[in-house]
């Protein structure tokens, strides 16, 4: 179903000082205890002054599908290679040409 598609992938949060982490890349593989991805991880971070810090390299990304809150399908043509974030009030957000963006999280938060 969602094989070779691009995604985001939001994590649940276990407990309230975890950071909110994202996966963003295209679906190499899934099955109904994970998901395999190519793409890179995103993640809210104080200490950046874009408020995130994302993965350098593209890689496989074995995601427990017990672990995800949310998958939103993205673009055929979203560009991995060249990530953009910005902040919307307090959120901080995952930018996506011609669509709404995407929310990654609350500034603070990271």
């Amino acid at each position: 179903m969602l094989k070779d598609k691009m995604v985001r992938i939001r994590l649940k949060k276990f407990y309230k000082e975890q950071k909110p982490f994202s996966y963003v890349g295209k679906v190499s593989a899934w099955s109904e205890n994970w998901i395999a991805i190519e793409g890179k991880g995103i993640m809210l971070s104080r200490q950046s002054s874009t408020g995130v810090q994302i993965d350098g390299d593209i890689k496989v990304i074995l995601v427990p599908r017990e672990s995800i809150e949310t998958i939103q399908v993205l673009p055929d043509s979203f560009n991995i290679s060249n990530i953009r974030t910005t902040t919307e009030g307090q959120q901080v957000v995952l930018i996506i040409d011609d669509k709404r963006s995407s929310f990654l999280g609350e500034i603070g938060e990271g």
